[in-house]
C-alpha cells in the first residue's frame, strides 16, 4: 500500500511540474500588445523556431535586450525564426510607451511580436522565477530555456543555439 501511495504522489508531482526542455510548449491564446483585437496563439508557431521572452516594462534588463532581439528577428526571419515577447505588466500602457521609444531608437518597427499577458499565465505555467525569462522553441517543442537578460557577455550563446536549431 505504501508503495502504491508513493507512486501516486510521484505521478501527481510530475504531472503538474513546469514544462522542461524536450516538452511540448504551453498552448496560449493572448492579445497582441499593439493590436489587442488580434490574438496570438502558440499554434501560430508550430512549424517555426521561436524565441519566447517574458518581460516587463519595469525590468531594465528586459528593455535593454529588446534591440538585440530585433536584430535576431531580422537576421534569421528568412530561416523561419521569430521572436515573441510576452509582456506581464499590470497595465499595457507602460509597455506600449516603451515600444514607442524602442521603435524610435531603432528607426523602424521592431521585428518582434509583442503579446500581452495581464494574468501572467505563461510565466506561471513555466514557473518563471524572474524576468526576463526566455524559451527557444522549435516546432512546438522546448529546446532551451534561459533565465536573465542577454548582453554582450552571453548573446553569442543564443545566436549559436539559434544557428544549431535552424540546421
Amino acid at each position: 500500500m505504501k508503495k502504491y501511495i508513493t507512486s501516486i504522489l510521484l505521478l501527481a508531482v510530475t504531472s503538474f511540474a513546469a514544462p522542461q526542455v524536450g516538452d511540448k510548449a504551453v498552448a496560449f491564446n493572448l492579445p497582441d500588445l499593439l493590436k489587442q483585437e488580434k490574438n496570438i496563439q502558440m499554434k501560430d508557431y508550430d512549424n517555426k523556431l521561436v524565441l519566447f521572452n517574458v518581460w516587463a516594462s519595469w525590468c531594465k534588463g528586459c528593455k535593454k535586450e529588446m534591440p538585440f532581439f530585433h536584430k535576431l528577428g531580422k537576421k534569421f526571419a528568412k530561416d523561419g525564426f521569430e521572436v515573441v515577447a510576452v509582456n506581464i505588466d499590470k497595465k499595457s500602457k507602460k509597455a506600449k510607451g516603451f515600444l514607442d521609444k524602442l521603435d524610435n531608437k531603432l528607426d523602424e518597427k521592431a521585428k518582434i511580436t509583442f503579446v500581452y499577458d495581464k494574468k501572467k499565465s505563461l510565466a506561471k505555467a513555466y514557473e518563471a522565477k524572474a524576468v526576463p525569462f526566455s524559451l527557444l522553441i522549435k516546432n512546438g517543442i522546448i529546446i532551451k530555456s534561459y533565465l536573465g537578460s542577454f548582453d554582450k557577455n552571453n548573446a553569442h550563446e543564443l545566436v549559436s543555439d539559434i544557428k544549431a536549431a535552424l540546421k
